[in-house]
């Protein structure tokens, strides 16, 4: 009795944090989401759109035709966008960090584009790696070794 009973209960520890990741229509995405998509990628078809839940958190995955991926938050909000051939589309992008791009780093492409509610990270083409807090202020780059 007390090995099942041990048994059980790491069982329902283990349990909730077990991912559940499963393909989804576009139109099951939050709203926001889809506009944002809609947005940034007017010309483009989504390929497919997975759901990811992990105990509380949950979060969705949406694949363009292209090979660009964009990731949003339970709510809607884009947390990452990650595109192979192009740049990040500029409409993803805060105007803050797009104006300091524009002054100090003219003509570089951002490859990728993640946020959470205090950091801000961009990928660049030349490799580079530039963080902002949540105030849009510059507080690293990881330069890319050549």
């Amino acid at each position: 009795m007390r090995r099942f009973l041990c048994t059980f209960l790491a069982l329902m520890l283990v349990l909730p944090m077990a991912a559940e990741e499963r393909e989804i229509a576009f139109e099951k995405i939050p709203e926001k989401a889809q506009k944002v998509v809609e947005k940034a990628y007017p010309d483009v078809k989504v390929k497919k759109v997975k759901m990811e839940r992990r105990a509380s958190l949950i979060q969705y995955e949406v694949k363009m035709t292209g090979g660009d991926k964009l990731q949003f938050s339970k709510d809607g909000t884009l947390t990452e966008c990650e595109c192979t051939k192009g740049a990040v589309p500029e409409i993803l992008i805060p105007a803050r960090i797009k104006e300091f791009m524009a002054q100090e780093f003219p003509g570089r492409e951002i490859r990728r584009y993640e946020h959470d509610s205090k950091l801000y990270e961009l990928l660049l083409d030349n490799g580079d790696e530039l963080s902002f807090n949540s105030s849009f202020r510059l507080i690293d780059i990881d330069r890319a070794t050549e």
